[in-house]
């Protein structure tokens, strides 16, 4: 019986981070990674792909931020699940995040079996 793919749209400005997280998913053959490098970029993969999770950077250069991402995705006709993560881990940041839409705020740096572990449960 054939297992469903699920795709997770990756996107951050920071290389070493988007490959962490590819790295961190290598083995899971139920996952689809779908990369950008910034939030213009992001927008485009989305409507390309529709991803069913979708973990963004909050902070990327560009006209799209992570906050900006996540909205739009949030509006389409195709919302998925949205992790949001950030070096700004105040409380207001955090407020901000979710406001946006997302469906969980993370506050780097991202521990791979913690991301694991919720990707896993959102598949599931």
């Amino acid at each position: 019986m054939n297992e469903k793919k699920f795709k997770l749209l990756v996107v951050d400005d920071n290389e070493y981070v988007r490959d962490l997280i590819c790295l961190t998913f290598a083995e899971e053959t139920k996952i689809e990674l779908v990369e950008a490098n910034n939030g213009d970029k992001g927008w485009l993969q989305f409507q390309a792909h529709h991803p069913d999770i979708v973990l963004s950077d909050v902070m990327m250069p560009g006209s799209v931020d992570g906050l900006e991402l996540c909205r739009r995705i949030k509006l389409s006709d195709n919302p998925c699940f949205v992790i949001l993560f950030s070096a700004k881990g105040r409380q207001s940041d955090i407020e901000l995040g979710m406001q946006a839409g997302a469906d969980l705020y993370k506050v780097k740096p991202l521990s791979p079996l913690e991301l694991i572990d919720i990707v896993n449960e959102v598949t599931s």
